[in-house]
């Protein structure tokens, strides 16, 4: 079978199309912060791209982006997150096969350009039919991914009960702003969590350090005389202090900070 992903060619751009892509990248260019340009940039997509529902997604992987258990949501996607972290996050369309060659080589897939060539795994198929329609009644969507410092992703999510406003023309409008705002993301200091390591108490930074080495929490116990049990609660209140979702992303953050 012929597993080859087929686009439709893009739109070519007209005056309001580069207008809208200048206003939103104006509207976010200047953060000097990854936590000021999520804001900047969420503020400056509902405002140009008349989308109310969005949401900016981080991780230290791509696949760890759908597991950020602190997400900034706006509009409806603040209500669609719980049952989203509970049950869908696994099976986001977003995350299958076809949406992640898109998104790595032009930065953005919609919604539409996926269903459209009928290959989605059931489990994607599963979370647009049940979860996107059926729920929350959304008609169109799509995701903009964004490089980060340190090798960390940003995966930013645009929601529509319209699907006329997300149509093609908008998700080229997306694919230049995606285009043109990598060299700034990737130059954007995370700063909370790299700050937070200078808050932690000595021994938390010896456990954080093993964690970064890749040892287990029994070889930390055994490395720092310490019982297994409080070795968990250290690793879970670092990670909570600096915002980690993984002891992978924690060992990056460490690598960041020359731990």
């Amino acid at each position: 079978m012929n597993t080859s992903t087929h686009w439709e060619p893009s739109p070519i751009l007209d005056v309001a199309d580069y207008r809208r892509a200048f206003d939103i990248i104006a509207g976010c260019h200047d953060a000097s912060t990854l936590a000021e340009f999520r804001e900047s940039l969420t503020e400056s997509l509902c405002r140009n791209l008349a989308v109310a529902n969005v949401s900016f997604f981080s991780g230290s992987t791509f696949n760890l982006v759908f597991e950020d258990s602190c997400p900034l949501t706006e509009g409806a996607t603040e209500k669609m997150l719980p049952e989203y972290q509970e049950r869908w996050a696994a099976n986001d369309v977003f995350g299958s096969p076809a949406a992640v060659r898109q998104l790595l080589s032009s930065s953005v897939a919609s919604l539409n350009e996926l269903t459209s060539q009928r290959r989605l795994p059931s489990s994607a198929d599963a979370y647009v039919r049940h979860f996107l329609h059926g729920r929350w009644d959304m008609g169109a969507a799509a995701a903009m991914r964004l490089p980060l410092a340190g090798g960390r992703t940003a995966l930013v999510g645009l929601f529509s009960h319209n699907a006329e406003d997300l149509g093609p023309h908008q998700v080229a409008t997306l694919r230049l702003v995606g285009q043109q705002l990598a060299p700034v993301t990737k130059r954007l200091p995370i700063g909370p969590a790299v700050t937070a390591i200078s808050k932690l108490t000595g021994r938390q930074r010896e456990v954080m350090r093993l964690v970064a080495d890749g040892q287990s929490n029994a070889q930390i116990a055994e490395v720092l005389s310490l019982a297994e049990d409080s070795v968990k609660k250290y690793v879970t209140r670092i990670l909570h202090q600096t915002g980690c979702q993984s002891r992978l992303e924690l060992a990056l953050i460490a690598r960041d900070a020359g731990m």
